[in-house]
């Protein structure tokens, strides 16, 4: 299937891209908040509050931004991380999914600003969001939250980093999940070139050489970073014990192959896995929920997830 043509013409009014390995970091950062702070939430996904506030991270002081939806306490609870290639981004540039997730899926998200890289390489971002989920567990009935009732959720970077904590979680004895959704996190290293890489290698939007860009910037040492299922949740010996995953991906992405490997890995190992592909989609797209119905429809998709498995 071709590229959706509402998102054709969107690109096709867009200035070219130049790749992020030829803009400096503060002008991609920027050019990031300020094409996604502009993006409307859906009008049909109202929230009671949303909160800032900080904890005490591994690294220092760590932002989070709760959202409570309406309804009567204790709700569930999802931790939820942005994406944006562990290097762009922010609590504001993913805002309308967060909304769409507390909304859509009667729970309290709880977004992570985890610290970015090149300044802060691997290992910070996935420690910084196993903080704020054992925070969210042992702080839940402080903000009306259910500790009973957990789930991680992230898109892109984001999904790779809840991945990463759902497998701490696992192999620490807790906190417990009811679930997890990864929308198109590849949970992989780009150490092999799958055939949506091939084909996507230009695009649309997100390029094959901005992976590695990133990549770049993330692992210190990719030659054994790599490995660590920290960094490629898809690679960890076990997959077994897992929560229940939905993995929504894009049709036209290059790393939509390895996000729906890690799906089919998750699902030999006994884990309840519902994989979706969205047509015509490109990465990124859920941001833009506000008005392009793909985006809506991997929203609803997992916020129905989300609620199935935090039902009491």
């Amino acid at each position: 299937m071709p590229v959706d043509p509402q998102i054709e013409a969107m690109l096709a009014a867009a200035p070219p891209w130049p790749g992020v390995r030829n803009m400096d970091l503060a002008t991609s950062r920027q050019a990031v908040r300020d094409s996604s702070v502009m993006l409307p939430p859906p009008p049909d996904a109202p929230v009671a509050a949303v909160e800032d506030r900080t904890i005490n991270g591994p690294g220092g002081p760590l932002g989070l931004r709760l959202y409570t939806p309406e309804g009567s306490t204790p709700f569930p609870v999802v931790i939820y991380c942005h994406g944006g290639g562990y290097v762009v981004g922010d609590l504001d540039t993913q805002d309308m999914i967060a909304r769409a997730l507390c909304a859509w899926s009667g729970a309290i998200v709880v977004s992570v600003d985890y610290r970015l890289a090149p300044e802060h390489p691997f290992p910070a971002a996935p420690d910084d969001t196993f903080a704020a989920l054992q925070w969210a567990a042992g702080h839940a009935a402080d903000f009306g939250g259910d500790p009973a009732r957990l789930a991680v959720a992230g898109d892109s970077a984001g999904g790779n980093l809840v991945a990463a904590a759902a497998l701490r979680a696992r192999d620490l004895g807790g906190p417990a999940l009811r679930a997890q959704v990864n929308i198109y996190g590849s949970c992989n290293y780009p150490s092999e070139l799958t055939a949506s890489a091939r084909e996507f290698a230009a695009g649309p939007l997100l390029q094959q050489d901005d992976i590695a860009w990133f990549y770049e910037q993330y692992l210190p040492d990719p030659a054994v970073q790599q490995h660590d299922p920290q960094a490629s949740p898809v690679r960890a010996a076990s997959h077994a014990n897992l929560p229940p995953t939905f993995v929504g991906t894009a049709e036209c992405d290059p790393s939509r192959d390895d996000a729906e490997a890690f799906g089919a890995k998750l699902a030999a190992a006994g884990v309840p896995v519902t994989v979706k592909r969205y047509p015509g989609m490109v990465h990124g797209f859920a941001s833009w929920v506000g008005f392009l119905p793909g985006a809506r429809a991997v929203l609803q998709d997992a916020a129905a997830f989300l609620k199935l498995h935090l039902e009491n």
